[in-house]
């Protein structure tokens, strides 16, 4: 909605620029539009409500029979209702998105159903992941590689994949990229470690920082495919994307060995703001890359100039300089955008 908003005071600004219509007719639209949405959107929002309040429902009524029964039951019993629970919810997705009609490339539900079945899609997801977790954990032997997590994130993020594929939304996103951050950083970590580990000997003696530096590498790399992604279209959520790439990736950075980390970690700051300085059309993933480049900076710049000092000489004036030429900078950029924006469009 606020993408729509955005969209719509472009080009009501577009055209008062154009001297198609005044400055006070454009208002006039955009409040006509707005009371309109308003009174059709009204019953909208309300089933919407209560979709999430029955699901709430649902969900807690598993819960609260997890919390009370869960250890009465045996193994198969449990597989058999996450099992259950995650097969209602996809159907329940499936349905609320549009049913069938998901299957046809033109179809674009509502954002009201996108959001309900998105959320039911992902929490089928979450369940299935939970019901292999039990089954891993009962089948495999104790410490065996990978473990009954991983396999469980592998399960849970293939469901997510099918979901999204069905029906893109930002729920559906988030299970995504909640299931494969999971699935790199603690399978791959624990799959090098159980290779280099410290039975080991010679330069492999102790496999922590290699299985870290390896996991490290990967998030960096999952957070760069889904930020490219993102940019190609393909997510439909952009401004989510490039969020989730964008912490995936610094995280990533941050568990390299160092100086590769603090490498890494000015590498991805810079990247965003390249990024949002490049980003050619108005979604809102630009705006992501600006925020979450400004928080990698933040975090980055202070780390490395403690590194580069030892801790030994205080980086207050250091840090104070670069915030000042990155604000005269920032403020020079600005000015030349708007004066830029502000010349008339030539006529066509």
């Amino acid at each position: 909605m606020e993408a729509q908003d955005g969209a719509r005071a472009e080009a009501l600004g577009r055209l008062v620029g154009q001297g198609v219509i005044t400055r006070g007719q454009a208002d006039a639209v955009a409040s006509a539009l707005e009371a309109a949405e308003g009174r059709s959107g009204a019953k909208g929002r309300w089933a919407e409500v209560l979709g999430y309040v029955g699901g709430g429902l649902v969900l807690a009524a598993v819960f609260t029979f997890m919390a009370t029964a869960w250890d009465v039951l045996d193994t198969g019993s449990r597989i058999t209702l996450l099992a259950v629970v995650a097969a209602v919810l996809a159907t329940a997705g499936f349905g609320m998105a549009g049913g069938t009609a998901l299957f046809r490339r033109t179809a674009d539900p509502a954002p009201a159903r996108r959001r309900i079945g998105g959320s039911l899609f992902a929490l089928a997801a979450l369940s299935t992941a939970f019901a292999a977790a039990e089954a891993t954990g009962e089948l495999l032997p104790s410490g065996v590689v990978p473990s009954a997590p991983t396999w469980a994130a592998a399960a849970g993020f293939m469901v997510a994949v099918a979901g999204y594929s069905l029906l893109r939304s930002a729920p559906g996103q988030v299970a995504m990229w909640a299931m494969s951050a999971f699935l790199v950083g603690f399978g791959v970590h624990e799959v090098v470690h159980e290779f280099v580990g410290p039975g080991r000997e010679g330069f492999f003696s102790s496999g922590w920082p290699i299985a870290s530096s390896v996991a490290g590498a990967g998030l960096l790399l999952l957070g760069a495919v889904g930020i490219a992604l993102a940019v190609a279209g393909v997510l439909r959520e952009q401004g989510t994307a490039v969020g989730l790439g964008s912490v995936t990736a610094y995280t990533g950075a941050l568990l390299l060995e160092t100086p590769l980390d603090h490498v890494a970690e000015l590498v991805v700051a810079a990247g965003l703001f390249t990024l949002f300085a490049l980003w050619r059309s108005g979604a809102r993933g630009s705006g992501s890359a600006l925020v979450f480049g400004v928080i990698a900076a933040t975090i980055a710049v202070p780390r490395l100039v403690w590194e580069l000092t030892d801790g030994r000489v205080s980086a207050a004036g250091t840090l104070l300089v670069a915030g000042a030429v990155l604000l005269v900078a920032s403020a020079i950029g600005i000015r030349v955008r708007h004066r830029a924006a502000a010349q008339p469009a030539r006529p066509t």
